[in-house]
């Protein structure tokens, strides 16, 4: 069965084969026949026989070596299918024989060859056009062939031939009908399958709209919104608060690093097909971002099989650490810091370490100043997961993110 995922050309190529092995198996044919099949008229011809199987066998074997070259292009065009059709006609009236023509099979070639590629043909109904003329000439070469040997009408009613005759040269309408129809559903296989890649191609657009549409709604909108009216408060807080009001700013100024990223991913989305964004890549991206922009350092470690997850398990993974590596750009002064990507039995684990101040978790949470920790927190919360933050004062500081897989196995682990 043909894989769903064959274009044309692939198609055309795979029939060219099917083609070529009936070519080798004609040739096989005549030569069994030759051997081991003792008329008469079979063995007064033997020398000549051996020479024109010989001539096929060769002409045959340069095709093979054309088809393995993948020019099988050539195969399927018109001037090869009117050159093989001619060959074939000259093969078997030169062996002769009548209607126990040795090379009467090898002669059904052209007809099959032109069939099978009317599936891959720019133009099915020119192609249909020559395939008829194919199986028309093809059979008069065969009639010819049955002439030159003395196989006139009165001479074939004479002998009580007719059936043989009539079988042997209605066998060139009979293959190609047959091949004819199976290329016909080939077609119908062929559109039915484009047709059903667009419909999933405009639903994959449709879905893909959807989502941003919702990505900046509950994302980006609503982030606005409250980064409006967290200034506005801040604002009030000013004259009255100003401790308070700095406190406030600088969970606005987090905020906006909040929306930045939203709108950075959502722009990548539209730039780049979703089904191949990988783990691996956006934190590639991430850690080549902060070394251009704070000089940063970050070493990237990846397993050789990277961990398959959804596409927005790594919208979240890549919040998560680019909200770790900042918070190392700007409390734990190190110029390096390491991420490290594993799977450790079903669960995708990507952790950020520095070797800088580190810090007091509890302290932090306590003064109100961990709101990106809390962000971190919540974030893996979402796709399931857990988060693991160990740090304290001149120890550096982990953070270690696992999200399990086995709730993604339908087809994306």
């Amino acid at each position: 069965m043909l894989n769903l995922s064959l274009n044309a050309q692939q198609v055309g190529y795979r029939l060219s084969w099917v083609a070529m092995l009936s070519r080798v198996a004609s040739l096989i044919y005549a030569l069994g026949i030759l051997f081991f099949y003792p008329h008469p008229i079979i063995a007064a011809r033997t020398a000549n026989l051996l020479v024109l199987w010989a001539i096929a066998a060769v002409y045959t074997g340069g095709l093979v070596l054309v088809l393995l070259i993948r020019a099988d292009n050539w195969l399927r065009s018109t001037s090869f299918i009117a050159l093989d059709t001619f060959l074939a006609i000259i093969i078997v009236n030169l062996a002769g024989g009548g209607y126990r023509n040795i090379f009467s099979l090898y002669s059904l070639i052209p007809t099959v060859t032109t069939a099978l590629s009317l599936p891959s043909a720019d133009r099915s109904s020119r192609r249909a056009v020559l395939f008829v003329g194919v199986v028309i000439v093809s059979t008069l070469g065969f009639v010819s062939s049955l002439y030159l040997d003395g196989y006139t009408l009165p001479v074939i009613i004479e002998y009580r031939q007719v059936d043989e005759v009539v079988l042997r040269s209605a066998s060139y309408w009979v293959t190609g009908g047959l091949l004819a129809a199976l290329a016909a559903m080939m077609i119908a296989w062929q559109h039915s399958r484009d047709r059903a890649n667009v419909l999933r191609g405009q639903a994959a657009v449709e879905e893909e709209r959807r989502r941003i549409a919702t990505d900046i709604h509950d994302g980006v909108l609503s982030q606005l919104s409250a980064l409006g009216r967290r200034a506005e408060y801040a604002s009030l807080l000013l004259a009255e608060d100003p401790k308070t009001a700095e406190e406030e700013m600088v969970r606005i100024v987090a905020l906006a690093g909040e929306v930045h990223e939203g709108i950075r991913w959502i722009v990548r989305a539209l730039r780049q097909d979703p089904a191949q964004l990988t783990l691996g890549g956006e934190l590639t991206r991430i850690a080549d971002r902060f070394r251009r922009n704070t000089g940063l350092m970050v070493e990237l470690k990846l397993p050789i099989n990277e961990p398959q997850v959804p596409v927005d398990t790594i919208r979240h993974l890549g919040y998560i650490v680019t909200e770790a590596l900042t918070n190392i750009w700007k409390h734990a002064g190190v110029e390096v810091a390491t991420v490290i990507v594993r799977r450790v039995n079903d669960h995708a684990v990507v952790q950020m370490v520095d070797d800088g101040h580190g810090f007091d978790p509890v302290e932090v949470g306590s003064e109100q100043t961990g709101l990106g920790l809390w962000n971190m927190r919540e974030r893996a919360q979402e796709i399931g997961g857990d988060i693991d933050i160990r740090s304290s004062i001149g120890n550096g500081t982990q953070v270690t993110v696992s999200v399990p897989l086995s709730r993604h196995r339908n087809g994306t682990t």
